[in-house]
């Protein structure tokens, strides 16, 4: 009789075959802890690239709405969404849609981020 599936590797499938950008990051650090590979395409970056890239290089211009929006997270403990611009590896912006789950885990706090390229809803990408 079969059992169910190992969890963990449920979840890690979850991640990286995620058609969305998935990054988890640990923004007290200012750091991408992880990115699959949808990330990868959407802003150009290797995943080894994203571990030593700061979150605020990512959004450099909208670093007090972003800090904003991750205090609601944790202020509600829900899900919120929001349009907001990321920087690519290039250095275009990309127009997007992150939809952020903030996780308390023990005495820190990290966030799953679920990015979608926006520039085709918009019929702009700026630059």
């Amino acid at each position: 009789m079969l059992g169910p599936p190992d969890p963990g590797t449920s979840l890690e499938q979850l991640f990286e075959e995620s058609r969305d950008a998935v990054f988890i990051a640990d923004p007290g650090q200012d750091r991408i802890l992880d990115a699959n590979a949808a990330a990868s395409r959407l802003l150009g970056y290797t995943r080894e690239e994203f571990k030593v890239t700061p979150i605020s290089r990512i959004h450099p211009h909208e670093l007090p709405r972003m800090r904003e929006f991750l205090d609601g997270a944790l202020r509600d403990g829900i899900n919120w969404t929001i349009e907001m611009a990321c920087r690519t590896k290039s250095g275009t912006f990309l127009p997007t849609e992150i939809e952020l789950l903030a996780l308390n885990i023990g005495n820190r706090v990290y966030v799953i981020s679920l990015v979608r390229d926006r520039s085709e809803h918009r019929g702009l990408s700026s630059g």
